[in-house]
């Protein structure tokens, strides 16, 4: 989906005029239920993937909900039109002060490093209990994010429990912002850079040095199963799976791994 639609340069260029949310689906419980009542499955549970687009508060579905873009538009060009169409109803408010974006922080290292994983992005991790005035911090973070020199270019996840870095090979607690490598699965990860300076220069500086020093196999979908089949990799997701082709998929991959 990613290659053909959300990577679409008129995609791109119309979900700037949109707020775009990624949900847990079964890593979170109240997320999965929001999900269910979209009912885009034959059963009725909670499908894999679930995709629709929402009037601003969320209470008016602007498309069809389905599976997939695919299902909806059938190709990006469509897509990009009918956004285009929902931006003119919804043309929003202009702001009287200019304001502080949200850094798009993933829930936890965790899951943030599987998400860094699959996309194929570095992860900054934000830790803000090693030292500092974390507020003013987390804004210039999010200066930097928005900026047209990294925007879209790495995942942000902020740590709140210090042990979480443990997944990170090589880092440093003292350290508030670490550029990480995941690996090929997204369950650990490796530091590319890090630093206890709180400048902008200086996080510019971490950022461009890990994005640089970034490692992405190509690799393609079936070798990368073939090759987490080989290694035992199995990720447990929080709430059990009730997507009848995932969970078939899933039941295959353990079988797999136990056998060995």
């Amino acid at each position: 989906m990613d290659k053909s639609f959300l990577s679409d340069p008129d995609i791109i260029a119309a979900s700037r005029k949109f707020i775009c949310i990624r949900l847990l689906s079964y890593e979170n419980k109240e997320e999965a239920a929001f999900l269910k009542t979209f009912n885009v499955g034959r059963n009725g549970d909670v499908e894999n993937t679930v995709f629709c687009i929402l009037s601003p508060d969320a209470k008016h579905r602007l498309s069809r909900a389905s599976r997939g873009t695919n299902q909806v538009y059938g190709n990006p060009k469509n897509m990009a039109k009918n956004m285009a169409e929902v931006t003119l109803q919804y043309p929003g408010v202009a702001a009287e002060v200019e304001k502080i974006s949200a850094v798009p922080y993933v829930a936890d290292l965790r899951l943030a490093l599987n998400v860094a994983g699959c996309d194929k992005q570095p992860l900054v991790i934000f830790n803000p209990a090693a030292n500092g005035d974390a507020l003013e911090l987390e804004k210039k973070i999010s200066a930097i994010a928005w900026s047209s020199e990294f925007l879209g270019k790495f995942i942000y996840v902020k740590v709140r429990d210090q042990k979480e870095l443990e997944l990170v090979n090589g880092a440093e607690k003292e350290s508030q912002i670490l550029v990480v490598q995941p690996d090929n699965f997204g369950l650990k990860g490796e530091v590319l850079f890090q630093t206890a300076e709180v400048s902008t220069l200086q996080l510019k500086e971490t950022l461009s040095q890990g994005l640089g020093k970034g490692k992405w196999p190509e690799l393609s979908f079936w070798n990368h199963v073939q090759q987490g089949h080989q290694k035992g990799v199995f990720w447990q997701t929080k709430l059990p799976v009730t997507d009848k082709q995932e969970l078939s998929a899933r039941e295959r991959a353990r079988a797999k791994n136990s056998s060995k």
